[in-house]
């Protein structure tokens, strides 16, 4: 799409990218099924992950394709060893966060009717519930 020939960085760009997406996806839906176990309704839940984790998610993405785009619109010769690869990760975290913004909720929504299941794992993990509970308290008010 690019006009860039496939290397073997920028194959190692798309392991990166998988990586970062992965990652993204997990948080959302974690999240999401932490709330659902909290006591919420699976939309209220999706709304709710949406708006307290919508900013790590863009965070992440942002810092990452800021720090592409110097060596895609670079001169030097590192510059020019690394498009590809930059090219890749940009592009693809460009689109990845989207899907996860708006594909993941979706999905998640047509897929998970059930109540997820509650495993314990120990009393280190911490059960406060973020800022879900102001907000849905913000919806009723």
């Amino acid at each position: 799409i690019a006009g860039q020939q496939l290397s073997i960085l920028s194959i190692l760009g798309f392991v990166i990218l998988m990586g970062t997406v992965v990652n993204n996806g997990i948080v959302f839906v974690d999240y999401a099924n932490q709330l659902r176990i909290g006591g919420m309704e699976r939309r209220d839940a999706l709304v709710a992950t949406g708006i307290t984790r919508m900013r790590p998610i863009l965070m992440t993405a942002l810092t990452t394709i800021l720090a592409m785009s110097m060596m895609i619109f670079g001169t030097g010769m590192a510059s020019q060893l690394g498009k590809g690869m930059s090219i890749v990760i940009a592009g693809g975290l460009i689109y990845a966060t989207f899907m996860t913004l708006y594909i993941v909720p979706v999905m998640y929504d047509i897929l998970f009717k059930k109540k997820p299941l509650n495993v314990d794992v120990g009393s280190d993990i911490d059960e406060e519930i973020d800022d879900a509970a102001e907000y849905l308290a913000s919806l009723k008010a």
